[in-house]
């Protein structure tokens, strides 16, 4: 049964993959992972306001949608990125869990987006391509509901 949520939250959730294995240091693997975030966004499963691929692990700040609980969403990205690619990759790609974190006001919000974008600078790649900066048209912007003026935090999902 679906979780039904009253309000949304923002959650900033980090993934590693199984056994800190730089999977996504292959272009083409790092690339059908952000295919595959654009799919769920597109299907209205969250709205994807950041992510970056790194070599072992990944980023992303999303708003599940109203209908979706957050672990549902790491399992539509797990799930649906390790059956596209199992073709080229037999074996675990993924870390048993995840983290994350409920966005606590626009500050938070912002300061999180900004970690997620420069994830890359702080291990020294240069001009990084899998980071959100390169596809800002097909990124969410930050949820008003959330962090509207009059509202101090995010309220619980």
């Amino acid at each position: 049964m679906a979780t039904i949520r009253q309000t949304q939250s923002t959650y900033a959730i980090t993934i590693s993959t199984f056994q800190q294995h730089r999977h996504f240091q292959r272009t083409a693997n790092a690339e059908l992972f952000i295919a595959t975030l654009f799919q769920h966004r597109e299907k209205g499963r969250f709205q994807l306001h950041g992510f970056v691929v790194m070599p072992d692990h990944i980023h992303v700040l999303i708003t599940p949608a109203i209908d979706q609980s957050t672990a549902k969403c790491v399992q539509y990205i797990k799930g649906a990125y390790s059956f596209a690619v199992r073709q080229q990759s037999p074996g675990e790609i993924w870390h048993s869990g995840y983290h994350d974190h409920r966005i606590r006001d626009e500050d938070d919000f912002n300061n999180q987006l900004r970690y997620i974008a420069n994830n890359p600078s702080r291990k020294y790649y240069e001009d990084y391509p899998h980071v959100h900066t390169r596809h800002s048209d097909r990124i969410d912007p930050m949820p008003t509901a959330c962090f509207s003026s009059r509202a101090k935090a995010c309220p619980r999902g």
